[in-house]
């Protein structure tokens, strides 16, 4: 028995529909949520008319398309508030931010995605990755691959048989390539994304962890230029040490 199957499928095809909605997709026809799920366009319309009555998403009266709902929103809320993030790992963040001057990151996987749970911004950013709870593709960004290094053979495996969407020219989308790459990244211990993500942002991340082999989160710096092996050396040293401040005071939530 595979116990990471969905309990009660309708409702994972129901609650997997919201995935579609972001910032590249704000509105979305019934037409293109059923080639996106699979399903049939009468299942989407059942669906979607159910989760309006819920309020997770509204229809706009005069294009007919969804949009997400006040419920949607409010839902995030909530997730913030009940899992807040310790001031101490705030503080963790500010010192690595304040002592390099660079945009310090702490994230977590969520699905296919690194999720945003702390930007600490070395300078104003508009980057839809500096906002919390934004989402990037694991095989993307340092963060993300770093916590998909340290997942399960199983996922690894899976997430690299899948199909890697190209962010840039530089995205990693050949599957045996990103194995080898995660492979790379368990014998060093971190993860580096050059212009894999968006042109002229550099990344450097570790893994929060107590030694188990599933991360669940990943601390990480961002610049808009190459890092050097000199300096590469000197943010591992400040990261890694932070990691395991971190790894503390999550280990005890």
């Amino acid at each position: 028995m595979n116990d990471t199957a969905p309990k009660v499928k309708s409702l994972y095809k129901a609650l997997h529909l919201l995935d579609y909605f972001d910032a590249d997709h704000p509105d979305a026809g019934v037409t293109e949520l059923a080639a996106y799920s699979g399903m049939l366009k009468s299942s989407v319309h059942n669906i979607l008319q159910t989760l309006a009555l819920c309020g997770f998403v509204t229809q706009d009266s005069e294009t007919s398309r969804y949009l997400l709902g006040s419920a949607a929103v409010s839902l995030f809320s909530r997730y913030k508030e009940t899992r807040r993030l310790d001031y101490r790992i705030t503080e963790y963040l500010q010192t690595l931010r304040d002592k390099f001057r660079k945009d310090i990151y702490f994230a977590a996987r969520d699905q296919g995605d690194a999720v945003c749970l702390s930007a600490e911004l070395a300078q104003p950013s508009d980057a839809r990755w500096s906002k919390v709870g934004a989402r990037t593709p694991l095989h993307a960004t340092s963060l993300g691959k770093v916590l998909l290094g340290y997942s399960t053979v199983e996922e690894k495996q899976a997430y690299c048989a899948g199909e890697l969407a190209a962010c840039t020219p530089q995205t990693i989308t050949d599957g045996t390539a990103l194995a080898a790459a995660l492979e790379r990244i368990i014998y060093d211990g971190c993860a580096t994304a050059d212009e894999e993500y968006q042109p002229h942002l550099h990344g450097l991340a570790v893994p929060v962890t107590r030694g188990a082999e599933h991360v669940e989160y990943a601390i990480g710096l961002a610049t808009d230029a190459p890092i050097s092996g000199y300096m590469k050396k000197q943010y591992l040293s400040e990261l890694r040490y932070i990691a395991k401040k971190i790894a503390g005071i999550v280990g005890r939530q």
